[in-house]
């Protein structure tokens, strides 16, 4: 009987880079919104059977914010910012960091204000 080698089969993960326009009108205009998929690390400290560990799948995680950089294998992204007095980025706070190798999808998205 030979055996068999088994492999394992990795979905392909898109890699996109969005573009951050640094001649933009407004300060925040520079910094794209966008919406990332990214898959997380899952622990679980129960005792399992090695069937169910083995069937247990990462979690799909969703950020959604502008885009700081996506740089040496890294996306930074902040969803607050404060303002200074003449309308720039002072400060940003809720900072994600996504190690690119779990980005699954990263896409623009609109916002629309109604006025």
């Amino acid at each position: 009987m030979v055996k068999q080698k088994r492999t394992m089969t990795r979905k392909r993960m898109t890699k996109k880079k969005i573009k951050i326009n640094r001649k933009a009108k407004t300060e925040l205009d520079k910094y794209p919104l966008v919406e990332v998929k990214w898959l997380d690390i899952c622990s679980d400290s129960s005792w399992l059977s090695m069937k169910d560990a083995m069937s247990m799948p990462l979690p799909m995680c969703n950020t959604k914010g502008h885009l700081l950089s996506q740089a040496k294998g890294i996306t930074r992204i902040f969803g607050d910012y404060s303002e200074g007095t003449k309308g720039n980025i002072e400060e940003i706070g809720n900072v994600t960091i996504i190690p690119n190798s779990v980005i699954v999808d990263i896409k623009k998205i609109s916002w629309q204000t109604n006025n």
